[in-house]
């Protein structure tokens, strides 16, 4: 029988980590722990990852929200439990100000607007606190509240599968003794799983190198993340990959990675850290900069705007690509853009890029000489052509022009997936079916320790 409740009350928080330590998305599982009793899960807990370019984001840019079927009686009980858990185990330090909203029953459309915002460009820490006071039933900060950010866009992001693409991630944890120690996961039971379930996992490996791709480096209590089309695929693989470690609890979210989301509310105009995607003419052929960084001047087509391109090394096989690219290629680039004061320009930062048209290149050589079939040599500026060997002159005789070979393809190119934005949709998700809907199943998440 299923329980009857009063309303839905929609939780998000952000910014609760940094590079020291802590997790938000740990963090939600220990308030999913806390309020599970009291509350009917109407939704898998939602990772949402906004702008990618944010410098001051700590990994991915993610935020957390919950959507919850509630009784009336439990929402300041609820409420205060969240802020209770945000205070006790976010990441204590300068960089860390994490961020609480509520809302009760309908999102208002101002926060879906203000989630579209949070996906492709810059908002302030005022106008979320606007938000938060105009349309939040609760908000709640520490330090200077920039986590409200991600908070309301995590809230107002629904994911509707009618709307938008999604994922699934499902994330296991360390327990605390375990934190800040070399993580044991066996590196060959990750590459069985990824063949085994492929194409409903993706990005568990790099295709290019081998390196296992699933367990982060940092001091956060994330032991490894899976990611995949369906819960319950996730299940089967949180059984073939082996640990050596205990595990302290595991979690299925269900999220934007591997969607484009952000391309897909993005456009081309020039914005310091925002999100771009549009078409680009080729003006000058790519360059290498120390590092293997490659780097190129293009034009925007909606505003002929000249504009710096760069594909960074780790980028590795894409670099080739973009190393072909020549003066009147067009392309439609994916990425974000930053300013770079020593250049006094802007820079697409490359995430991917189509090829839409190849244009033809030609090799000039002076010509040859009508009578003695001489290479020619030029007469001066202005004056032709000589030929060396018998002295014929010609003013207007012209170069040979000779078309050459292209050792380009069009079509859609995107780097390796240990060089890809948690956001960028690799090519294992293509031509997929697309999801009707989603299902809350049973064993979604498990707590294995109470510390």
């Amino acid at each position: 029988m299923t329980k009857k409740w009063d309303t839905t009350l929609h939780i998000g928080f952000d910014d609760t980590d940094s590079l020291k330590g802590s997790c938000t998305t740990y963090i939600a599982t220990k308030v999913i722990e806390r309020i599970s009793a009291k509350v009917s899960f109407l939704d898998y807990p939602r990772l949402i990852r906004n702008n990618p370019n944010i410098p001051w984001k700590t990994r991915g840019n993610g935020a957390i929200a919950l959507t919850l079927g509630v009784n009336n009686e439990d929402i300041n009980s609820i409420v205060s439990t969240t802020t209770e858990i945000i205070v006790d185990l976010h990441q204590n330090d300068s960089e860390t100000n994490p961020g609480f909203v509520a809302v009760i029953g309908n999102i208002p459309n101002e926060i879906v607007q203000f989630s579209i915002l949070a996906l492709k460009d810059i908002i302030s820490i005022s106008k979320a606190k606007t938000v938060a006071e105009d349309y939040c039933s609760y908000h709640y900060t520490i330090g200077n509240g920039r986590g409200l950010i991600g908070a309301i866009a995590a809230i107002g992001n629904r994911l509707d599968p009618k709307i938008e693409d999604f994922s699934y991630e499902l994330l296991s944890y360390r327990v605390p003794d375990s934190i800040g120690k070399k993580r044991q996961v066996n590196s060959k039971s990750i590459s069985q799983m990824d063949k085994k379930l492929s194409p409903l996992v993706f990005n568990n490996i790099d295709e290019e190198t081998g390196k296992v791709l699933i367990t982060p480096a940092g001091k956060d209590p994330v032991l490894y993340g899976i990611r995949g089309e369906k819960p319950e695929i996730l299940l089967e693989a949180l059984e073939l990959v082996q640990v050596t470690e205990p595990i302290d609890s595991f979690c299925i979210f269900r999220t934007n990675q591997g969607t484009d989301q952000h391309f897909s509310h993005s456009d081309s105009y020039i914005r310091n850290f925002s999100v771009f995607k549009g078409k680009i003419t080729v003006v000058e052929k790519p360059r290498i900069l120390s590092g293997g960084h490659l780097i190129f001047k293009g034009k925007v087509e909606n505003s002929n705007r000249i504009i710096d391109l760069a594909a960074f090394e780790p980028s590795k096989k894409f670099r080739d690509v973009i190393r072909k690219l020549m003066p009147n290629d067009k392309l439609i680039a994916y990425g974000g853009i930053r300013y770079k004061q020593e250049f006094e320009t802007f820079t697409i930062q490359l995430e991917k890029c189509e090829i839409v048209h190849i244009s033809e290149q030609f090799k000039e050589e002076s010509p040859f000489c009508p009578k003695c079939e001489k290479r020619m040599i030029s007469a001066g500026k202005d004056k032709g052509y000589k030929c060396r060997r018998c002295g014929y002159k010609d003013r207007e005789i012209e170069k040979i022009k000779t078309s050459i070979k292209r050792d380009l393809v069009k079509g859609l190119y995107i780097p390796p997936a240990q060089a890809q934005r948690h956001l960028v949709k690799p090519f294992r998700r293509y031509n997929l079916p697309k999801k009707e809907d989603f299902k809350v199943i049973e064993n979604w998440y498990k707590i294995y320790s109470t510390g």
